[in-house]
């Protein structure tokens, strides 16, 4: 295969999956928020609404919400917002058109014709809910069309390598941004209850609320939140249980049967061994610390696919 060809395969999968959780974020944090008896809560979640979509912080007395929301998902010149990540999906799977389905192509194709015609007065006013829902069941779609409608050869395996990447990087960093969140709300001393809702909206945020509960047998705290969205092995979004999955392509993808330390997939399974062998308990005093390191190396094993693969 063309690294060219890889490279575009495993960016289409990346902003597909980055498409996907800033959709869910938005949805979930805005709603949630509205929801509070808190109105405090409502100022937290737009600021962390443009911490997650990269617009500059600003001050509570200069939020804009409507400015807020609407950069987040419909201005094409934020390079973070849902409709830029969604072209460059589609510009990307248009550069690797041969190596997809027609089905795949389509379904990218009216994924972006949805987005980029939705009415900016319709969004600011009431289509909020109705442009994330569709945009998260559009993903879901297009997921399905890589699952089911491609061979599971090399070119599947640079898709799947993206979303795998992605998906972990957006888990920590949403991870990250919501402990900030309760470490505010920690500061106006609003009580454990509001504490507790901002784990249930972390879940919320990677569809995991049910699951968690379904494992742990207890609504959600920190320990088991934290527990099972970075440790859980039988979880599909959990931070471990995705990267291993991303050893496991890189493995696939590699020519050479003898596995040395100068292999993408040693150098990887280094980076991520540790994570296998934590507990919450070790890493509980130093949590944030620990999300910035693994987020660190997250970036770094994508320094090291393009390195390997696409130069």
């Amino acid at each position: 295969m063309l690294s060219r060809v890889a490279n575009h395969l495993y960016w289409m999968g990346r902003y597909l999956e980055r498409t996907d959780h800033l959709a869910r974020y938005i949805n979930v944090e805005y709603f949630s928020s509205l929801d509070s008896p808190e109105p405090q809560q409502h100022v937290i979640a737009l600021k962390s609404i443009i911490d997650m979509t990269g617009m500059p912080p600003v001050e509570d007395q200069d939020l804009n919400e409507e400015e807020i929301l609407v950069t987040a998902a419909l201005d094409d010149k934020n390079p973070v917002s849902i409709i830029s990540s969604l072209y460059a999906c589609r510009e990307n799977a248009r550069s690797a058109r041969e190596s997809l389905s027609k089905e795949l192509w389509e379904a990218i194709n009216n994924f972006y014709i949805f987005v980029s015609s939705y009415p900016v007065d319709v969004y600011k006013t009431r289509g909020l809910f109705d442009f994330t829902t569709h945009v998260m069941q559009h993903c879901a779609n297009v997921r399905g069309r890589i699952m089911f409608t491609l061979m599971h050869d090399i070119s599947w395996q640079f898709i799947h390598m993206g979303l795998l990447v992605e998906r972990s990087a957006q888990i920590v960093r949403i991870m990250i941004s919501k402990l900030n969140d309760i470490e505010e709300l920690k500061k106006l001393k609003l009580g454990q209850y509001m504490e507790a809702q901002q784990y249930n909206i972390l879940l919320d945020c990677v569809e995991a609320k049910d699951m968690c509960h379904k494992y742990y047998s207890n609504w959600p705290e920190r320990h088991a939140t934290v527990d099972f969205l970075l440790f859980n092995p039988y979880f599909p979004k959990s931070v471990i249980r995705s990267l291993q999955k991303l050893k496991q392509s890189l493995e696939k993808i590699q020519t050479e049967r003898m596995v040395s330390q100068k292999d993408i997939s040693f150098q990887v399974g280094k980076l991520i061994a540790p994570m296998e062998y934590v507990e919450f308990s070790d890493i509980e005093a130093d949590l944030q610390n620990f999300l910035e390191d693994t987020l660190s190396k997250i970036y770094l094993i994508s320094d090291l696919i393009a390195k390997k693969y696409f130069s």
